[in-house]
């Protein structure tokens, strides 16, 4: 609904409708059903996916493996853990080793604009009530309904 509400007003301001035509229209889209059912806006923006974190028991070979195979940059910032940047974007994928019984995907981080840690968690209260959010540096970690990690993180500029 806003959408056309601002359509309509940009074509007013820019001469294609008279003021009664502008008046018309916006009497129909108040009295529109089917346009005050639009999708709801969600409690936060999300920018991109900010990277994926997978863990292995080799993390020697998985560099080598993702260094062949898709020439990414690496960083390790320290001896269990990789960063795999790819392409120009800045995504990656987040390589943490482990030994034993291993979840290959760990985490899923996505980036939201405006944010903040003590934000997002009054927003996670606010809209999901009983849903248990972790503040982990300057990020936010919760569980989705099937036990699936997922990390909310500023957006990069």
């Amino acid at each position: 609904m806003e959408h056309t509400i601002d359509t309509l007003v940009r074509q007013f301001e820019r001469g294609r409708l008279t003021r009664r035509q502008l008046v018309q229209g916006l009497l129909v889209v108040a009295a529109s059903p089917a346009l005050a059912q639009e999708r709801p806006v969600g409690a936060f923006r999300p920018t991109v996916i900010d990277h994926v974190q997978i863990t292995v028991t080799d993390l020697k070979a998985t560099q080598q493996f993702y260094e062949k195979l898709f020439g990414v940059t690496t960083t390790s910032p320290n001896p269990t853990q990789l960063s795999l940047r790819l392409g120009s974007a800045g995504n990656s994928i987040s390589v943490h080793s482990e030994s034993g019984p291993i979840k290959p995907i760990d985490h899923f981080g996505i980036a939201v604009e405006d944010f903040s840690t003590e934000a997002a968690l009054a927003t996670i209260k606010r809209v999901v009530p009983g849903m248990k959010a972790e503040k982990n540096g300057t990020s936010v970690f919760v569980i989705g309904p099937d036990g699936v990690r997922v990390q909310i993180v500023p957006a990069r500029k």
